[in-house]
């Protein structure tokens, strides 16, 4: 069973060791393990897990600015700062979606109509 704090930390399942706790975060859109830490002790457990978190597991994971969720490099969209379930890759668009012209992949406004050309719900600044 994962455990989860939204947006403070990604899933997570504490193993326990023998020298304290370790644990081991998981992306939350794709269940993958990404981080086993090295065992930890504190007095307290919220304690405990911040210190895991931000000693070993966030440098692993990007959060999504949308919904919150820590995720991989693979299911996050840069451009846009959010997971891909809020923020889909889209394919560069070949024709202006306001007059209909063709465009090349590296025009951020249309050449025809002049209109900003939007690439994965924000503006390309290219």
């Amino acid at each position: 069973m994962f455990c989860m704090t939204k947006g403070k930390t990604a899933a997570y399942k504490i193993i326990s060791d023998s020298g304290g706790n370790r644990y081991r975060f998981y992306c939350e859109l794709t269940g993958a393990l990404l981080c086993t830490t090295k065992p930890y002790h504190a007095d307290m457990p919220d304690a405990e897990l911040r210190l895991a978190w931000e000693t070993e597991g966030k440098s692993h994971f990007n959060l999504c600015h949308k919904c919150g969720r820590w995720v991989i490099d693979a299911m996050y969209n840069a451009d846009a700062l959010e997971c891909v379930a809020c923020a889909p890759w889209e394919n560069t668009p070949e024709y202006c979606k306001f007059c209909g012209a063709k465009v090349s992949s590296s025009d951020c406004v249309c050449p025809k109509c002049g209109e900003h050309l939007i690439y994965g719900g924000r503006f390309d600044d290219t």
